[in-house]
């Protein structure tokens, strides 16, 4: 495919992109900002010539102790790593479990460290900084940097209080987070804080109403936003409070059904061309919309010119009018265009009316014929998931607050006519929440009446904002200047959600920070540093890619990027940084490291994540090796941001396939293999087999069904009992012979090669994963993993049969409680790998030893946000998949491109801001480690694609320095 390489990487030559690589140092990230450059011909010339990045060779220095662990130097930055692969019989330190723990022994507090306070009596633990930080003058704006594990939540919450304690009434305040979890989190905190202050001495903490009435408000955006419209939705010119539909699919029925409105507003003004009567222009601005809001009554006239002229009769339709004209009569009277939407009679009348008028008049006019050339709304949103299309371009279009006047007709048109339909029914969605508020504090005596209300703001996450929620700020707080933002630019990752966190900022130290009033800057920006989650070496290596977070040439963002700091006595662990030759060695590598920390007792299995950038990559699992070698040692996990590849389409078949082989009375089984796997079986033939029988009294299995129906000649096709046939006789073979005489495996092995070869994956929502042998990795995950979890059974003698006539063993022949107990342990972990925010206990082997609470985490980056484990590992750490690659500008931003050339030029910039946003994925991977961090890198593509994508020769991330990997890796690596 032309260009196919530009998807994935910023839009610039080759032959720049090098010059600008080597200038940097190896992978173009890292780092060398912090010197100053050579220009990118003389850095590329002098790379070329000694055979060495500039990056090794005058900015990193690099020294070796004689247990091999590494130390990288660069200016103030030290980063202790090893590239070993020998696991230590010696427990690895733990470093610290929180900032309590180490409260006291910080450098930077003067005070003497407080007694330990009782267990149950709440404290307030702040450092210097934080504590003046709290205290800062309240009437003033203030910027606080909070980078990671620096104790921002603590510092917020102390600062409610110490508004409080100067006399701001709590209901005067309003603290505003990013997700629920989060206002909780707050609220508690708060409560916990103003026991610790003495303010709640004669109040019974169990009675809530009267703590509320004490306490701030704390909540999200959207459910603040959503209290205000119940609040003023008069002012919005609606008759009640709308609801909200939150579920994708709600949005996707809404806009199927904003699609068929705007072929009925297409067949709406040809009518009327046809009848001759005069259409309405549209006033406002931008190409013309094919939307058209209100379209009963002109329906209508229709309806009646129809009857009169052409001889139109609702008969013909099957409408009854009379009733129609009843229900008129006793006043409930019905939207045309919203019966057209919820009942089948409305829109067959309007299509019926439509063809009526084409046929007498529209042909003999030569009009387009509007039923048979609908909307192409494929040119706009091309892809093999049209509806999926249009909903991705909807929500980055309403994050973004893009009006649809800056869109071409046919965009303009899906958005006014979604929006519509939303109106329609009484229904918004979150972004319209943050829209219409806006609208409301438009008004000037809903501001002043709400400013009056919350004199004082206070917001968390503020890099998570997206444009309506900066603007909602400015609303509440301009000319006002009462407002605190906490937050972080190196964490913003959000941007595929419409977050704008280098915009927010922007406008932030515009409005707020540097305002001048009366030659005083008009606020102020603190930094909280002290990252009290990990050791210097993770903290370090976390400052040395946060460089690459903000772009080199924005003077006034990259103020925001302080240095951390770690706790001076925290233990220091080297970072270990592995080069793993394939995706099966790296699989392994973390299986070992993982248990070997187990069975030493380090820390708990729930202490342990594998953060990874994706869980799913086209038809791809990038953890789904690492799953199987966790089950393989019998190590339990859960799956975050994506489902486990033991809920993978052709696993849950295998499944399917085994439970029926133990147990065919299992009809849940029997009925997904019916529908996956019986070939010439259709919807009609399945509906046909299960109502046989249907009046006997005596229950009659499914499978027992299928056994019956294969062989009645009055009930399927020849072609369907052929195929229904050949699967019982397959099930049969592996009742009957295999079972007694051949190994479990050999019959795993049978039942793959038979059924599962050919069956296509599935994404996470279901749509077909179209592949070939070049998408998939050498062997069979799906495979691989099912006789992993053969060997993690054989690990656990509690789980294997204990009632047969013969012993059992893996290589043995396989019994039927043998297949019985594989077919429980399968379904066992299936469930326990299911992550619903509850952590389960699966019962795995070991499973009673201490060390195996919980279980290891399996999430990507953005699940990952806002926490913290002991040890993490980060795998596929290369280019292409660590930092994703660049696929181009989003539907909504080249739409309003082709309206508005500044635009375009601002899309210009896309690929970087890809980048920087990539990186600060990276940061904030490398900081949720509290004491291990390890790393693999590839040296070669998981998959063949991925060669031809992005090059022959797999590269390294550019999110480490070069000299941190083994001197073999490191002569692999590329510069661009």
């Amino acid at each position: 495919m032309a260009g196919q390489g530009a998807l994935f990487r910023p839009a610039e030559t080759m032959p720049v992109r090098q010059a600008r690589r080597r200038a940097r140092g190896r992978g173009g990230a890292v780092r060398n900002r912090v010197a100053k450059r050579k220009s990118p011909t003389e850095t590329s010339s002098s790379s070329e010539s000694s055979g060495r990045t500039t990056e090794d060779s005058s900015k990193y220095t690099c020294t070796q102790s004689d247990n091999g662990i590494q130390q990288l130097t660069l200016e103030n930055y030290t980063v202790s790593f090893t590239n070993k692969r020998e696991v230590d019989s010696k427990p690895v330190s733990t470093g610290f479990a929180s900032a309590r723990t180490v409260l006291g022994k910080r450098h930077d507090v003067k005070a003497e460290p407080a007694k330990p306070a009782e267990p149950d009596v709440p404290v307030i633990r702040l450092d210097a900084v934080q504590e003046r930080i709290s205290k800062l003058d309240f009437e003033r704006p203030l910027l606080i940097v909070a980078g990671a594990g620096s104790g921002k939540t603590a510092t917020l919450c102390a600062r409610v209080i110490e508004m409080m304690k100067s006399g701001v009434h709590p209901k005067g305040i309003l603290v505003i987070t990013f997700t629920n979890k989060a206002a909780d989190e707050l609220k508690q905190r708060i409560l916990r804080y103003m026991q610790a202050s003495g303010m709640l001495e004669n109040v019974d903490i169990k009675d809530r109403g009267v703590v509320n009435s004490l306490m701030p408000s704390a909540s999200t955006f959207h459910s603040w936003c959503y209290g205000m419209i119940m609040r003023f939705y008069r002012q919005l010119g609606m008759n009640k409070c709308p609801l909200v539909a939150a579920a994708e699919s709600e949005h996707k029925r809404l806009m199927v059904l904003a699609k068929e409105q705007l072929e009925d507003c297409r067949r709406l003004v040809q009518c009327e061309q046809m009848l001759g009567i005069p259409g309405c222009k549209q006033k406002d601005e931008g190409e013309p919309s094919i939307y058209i809001q209100h379209t009963e009554a002109r329906w209508n006239e229709v309806l009646r010119l129809a009857r009169e002229t052409t001889g139109f009769s609702i008969d013909s339709v099957g409408l009854d009018q009379d009733q129609d004209q009843d229900q008129n009569q006793r006043g409930k009277k019905t939207k045309f265009a919203e019966k057209a939407r919820t009942t089948s009679q409305q829109v067959s009348l309007m299509r019926a009316l439509y063809e009526h008028l084409y046929a007498v008049k529209g042909r003999r006019m030569k009009l387009l014929d509007l039923v048979e050339n609908p909307i192409e709304f494929g040119a706009a949103f091309p892809g093999k998931d049209l509806l999926q299309g249009m909903l991705s371009f909807m929500y980055r279009a309403k994050a973004k607050g893009y009006r649809p006047q800056e869109m071409p007709q046919l965009e303009r048109s899906v958005l006014e006519a979604y929006n519509g339909t939303l109106r329609q029914f009484d229904l918004v969605d979150f972004d319209d929440i943050l829209d219409m508020t806006n609208q409301l504090l438009s008004d000037k005596d809903v501001l002043l009446e709400i400013r009056g209300q919350f004199p004082y703001l206070l917001v968390d996450e503020f890099q998570d904002f997206n444009r309506l929620q900066t603007q909602l700020v400015l609303k509440l707080q301009e000319n006002v200047g009462r407002v605190t933002a906490v937050g972080d630019l190196k964490q913003s990752i959000f941007e595929f959600r419409g977050a704008t966190c280098e915009e927010n900022y922007h406008i932030f130290l515009e409005k707020f920070v540097d305002a001048q009033v009366e030659g005083k800057a008009l606020g102020s920006m603190e930094s909280l540093t002290t990252n009290y989650r990990s050791h210097k070496s993770i903290v370090d290596l976390s400052n040395i890619l946060a460089l690459e977070t903000v772009d080199e040439g924005d003077e006034q963002l990259r103020r925001l990027l302080t240095p951390s700091q770690a706790v001076p006595d925290a233990p220091e662990v080297p970072v270990t940084v592995w080069s793993t030759s394939n995706i099966q060695d790296e699989a392994r590598t973390f299986g070992l490291r993982i248990k070997a920390i187990l069975d030493r007792g380090d820390c708990k299995a729930s202490d342990i994540a594998v953060i990874s950038r994706c869980i799913n990559f086209g038809a791809y699992r990038p953890t789904g090796l690492i799953e199987t070698e966790l089950l393989r040692r019998g190590i339990p996990f859960v799956v975050r941001g994506g489902k486990s590849a033991l809920k993978s389409k052709r696993m849950q078949i295998f499944m399917a396939l085994i439970r029926l082989i133990a147990n065919p009375n299992d009809d849940l089984a029997a009925e997904y293999c019916l529908d996956e796997l019986v070939m010439n079986v259709g919807p009609a033939a399945v509906r046909k087999i299960k109502n046989q029988g249907i009046n006997r009294l005596e229950k009659q299995s499914l499978f027992d069904k299928m056994t019956t129906a294969s062989t009645n000649t009055g009930l399927l096709s020849k072609n369907a009992r052929a195929g229904l046939q050949a699967f019982l006789a397959d099930i049969d073979l592996w009742q009957q012979k295999q079972i007694g005489h051949v190994p479990l495996s050999e019959l795993i092995k049978d039942i793959f090669a038979k059924y599962l070869v050919n069956v296509e994956e599935e994404d996470d929502k279901g749509k077909p994963q179209h592949t070939n042998d070049e998408d998939e990795p050498e062997g069979d995950a799906v495979l691989d993993m099912s006789m992993a979890i053969l060997d993690s059974l054989f690990e656990a003698p509690e789980l294997l049969p204990s009632n047969d006539d013969s012993d059992v063993s893996r290589d043995g022949p396989c019994t039927m409680g043998l297949l019985q107990a594989y077919s429980s342990h399968l379904c066992l972990l299936s469930t326990a790998a299911e992550d619903q925010g509850k952590l389960k206990k699966p019962k795995m082997p070991n499973a009673k030893s201490p060390k195996y609470e919980g279980a290891i985490v399996i999430t990507t980056v953005h699940q990952a946000k806002g926490l913290e484990w002991k040890h993490v590992f980060l795998n596929h750490f290369i280019e292409g998949m660590f930092p994703m690659g660049f696929r181009g500008i989003s539907k909504a931003d080249e739409a309003r491109a082709l309206m508005n050339s500044q635009i375009a030029k601002q899309n210009q910039q896309a690929a970087a801001l890809h980048y920087r946003e990539e990186s600060r994925l990276g940061y904030v991977a490398i900081t949720r480690a509290k004491t291990g961090l390890y790393i693999s890198v590839l040296e070669k593509y998981p998959v063949f694609w991925m060669e031809k994508v992005f090059d022959k020769s797999c590269s390294p991330s550019r999110f480490l320095p070069n000299i941190m990997y083994s001197a073999e890796s490191s002569s692999k690596r590329r510069c661009y």
